[in-house]
């Protein structure tokens, strides 16, 4: 019949179990038409304000990681967060990240090697990688662009071991953006706004299925009620000081620095037989 659409199932099955659950809960807490009207405010004022990634992350993103991930081998995945930017520069290890002249912090060796879950080292695997700078912020989204239009990003790619050696700077805690519509609807219902330090990776190579991960550090005071959600225990690091001067002055580094080694471990891609 002319005009007659496919509906595609899976979305047809998605939808309506949302709907389903909207209207169950509009009915379980009475929801007024004034209420309604103010939620429908609250989402054009989120979409005007370019938050809505910002809000679905906070609140959402980790569940989905939660579900995409259940039954994953290999290091685990965590959230991606709104502040990826995408084609960043391309380096091989070793290297050293983007940053100013005068990056504030404290320096950060972070090594390791990539291996598939069955313990082969993946030559030329890709860590994509960015962070926020010492006092919280990130290049591309409130870092200006004409101070470091890469800071503390970069695609590294591994050597023939599948080891990667990279000079980077410790990050900050920092609060999400909360002076918007989701920091309003964050201390509506009483919540922080903070995130422990971390470290962002999305790790590929051809033969695996990409990882999407972060990297916390232990003693944050944020690590335990991450307004996210997104902390895991096997993703926190114990950075290590050093300060024996001779090495100081091997690396040409001024004060004491730290350094962190993790090794990423990849599940291999399923292939369907021909």
């Amino acid at each position: 019949m002319a005009g007659t659409q496919t509906a595609d199932a899976r979305l047809t099955e998605v939808v309506n179990d949302l709907l389903a659950n909207l209207r169950g809960l509009i009915r379980k807490h009475q929801i007024s038409h004034d209420e309604y009207r103010r939620a429908i405010a609250f989402m054009m004022e989120t979409a005007a304000k370019g938050e809505i990634p910002l809000l679905f992350d906070v609140f959402l993103e980790a569940t989905v990681d939660q579900v995409d991930a259940a039954g994953r081998g290999g290091t685990e995945t965590s959230v991606e967060g709104p502040f990826y930017a995408p084609e960043a520069p391309l380096l091989r290890s070793p290297c050293v990240l983007p940053h100013r002249a005068n990056e504030p912090g404290d320096i950060l060796l972070l090594s390791g090697t990539v291996r598939s879950v069955e313990g082969d080292a993946l030559s030329g695997a890709m860590l994509d990688m960015w962070q926020s700078d010492a006092e919280g912020a990130y290049s591309h989204f409130n870092i200006p662009a004409d101070q470091a239009p890469w800071n503390l990003r970069a695609r590294v790619i591994a050597d023939q071991s599948g080891r990667f050696e990279v000079q980077t700077w410790v990050p900050s805690p920092y609060q999400v953006p909360k002076d918007g519509p989701t920091g309003a609807l964050l201390r509506g219902t009483g919540r922080h706004a903070w995130r422990p330090a971390h470290l962002h990776l999305r790790i590929t190579h051809e033969s695996c299925e990409t990882l999407t991960t972060q990297l916390f550090f232990s003693g944050d005071p944020w690590i335990d009620s991450d307004v996210v959600g997104a902390v895991k225990q096997s993703l926190i690091v114990t950075p290590a000081k050093h300060e024996d001067p001779k090495d100081l002055k091997n690396k040409g580094f001024a004060k004491p620095y730290y350094s962190v080694v993790y090794d990423f471990s990849l599940p291999r891609v399923m292939r369907k037989a021909a």
